[in-house]
């Protein structure tokens, strides 16, 4: 499948690789990494792959899954981010709220 690799948040760069639906997302995040950062990531350091449909919005590459698995089709653009980091957990989110409330989570009955 062919993706538009984005270099930079401004869309003005990009360029165009060919990968294999089965190609893990983890070799593709280093591939990209010699190729838009030209190094490895260094130690501390994560690479972020995220994924855009031509209409939608970036989302999130996940390193356990191929690049078909990840939900990228033909014609997708992609962008790789660098992140410092000295763990691989995410943060917890606080704030959001479920569409779906229910009386456990404290909602008020009458």
């Amino acid at each position: 499948m062919i993706l538009t690799v984005m270099k930079s948040r401004q869309d003005r760069d990009w360029f165009d690789i060919d990968v294999p639906d089965d190609y893990p997302v983890i070799q593709l995040k280093e591939m990209l990494g010699m190729r838009v950062y030209g190094e490895p990531p260094r130690i501390g350091q994560q690479y972020i792959l995220e994924g855009k449909f031509p209409d939608g919005l970036w989302f999130t590459i996940r390193d356990a899954q191929d690049v078909a698995g990840a939900g990228l089709r033909e014609g997708c653009c992609i962008r790789l981010q660098r992140a410092f980091s000295t763990t691989d957990e995410e943060a917890p989110v606080f704030g959001k709220r479920s569409l779906f409330q229910h009386d456990s989570i404290g909602v008020m009955e009458d």
